[in-house]
């Protein structure tokens, strides 16, 4: 007696009905490359707020100093400056540490948001 080894599932053939198209390739952009996106971003913050902001910022400072209170003639904000040595500088506009770190920061936000904005253009919902 022989037993016949055959499967007891059917077996099934892709015909021509029930095969799925072919998948077509994706398109996708160029995603923009993450260092270059925030170098240039905070390269570009910093001389903005070196160039631009700084005569504005700088004005503003120098007009809360004189409002503020005064003993000796000389106000408390003026006091800090000529103690302070770790935030002067060369720079003949007074860029100084702080405000490196503060507009290096806000380039970096800068960069970060355009660069999740930019990871959203392929996302469905």
């Amino acid at each position: 007696m022989a037993l016949a080894l055959t499967s007891s599932r059917p077996i099934l053939r892709a015909t021509a009905a029930t095969r799925r198209p072919a998948r077509r390739a994706l398109i996708t952009k160029a995603a923009l490359d993450p260092s270059l996106v925030i170098s240039a971003s905070t390269a570009i913050s910093l001389a903005m707020g070196r160039f631009v902001f700084l005569p504005y910022q700088r004005r503003e400072s120098n007009f809360q100093a004189s409002v503020g209170p005064k003993t000796d003639g000389s106000t408390y904000f003026d006091d800090l400056q000529k103690t302070s040595t770790v935030f002067s500088t060369n720079d003949p506009a007074g860029f100084n540490i702080i405000d490196v770190f503060g507009w290096g920061a806000l380039g970096h936000v800068v960069a970060f948001a355009i660069l999740a904005v930019n990871s959203l253009q392929g996302v469905t919902l």
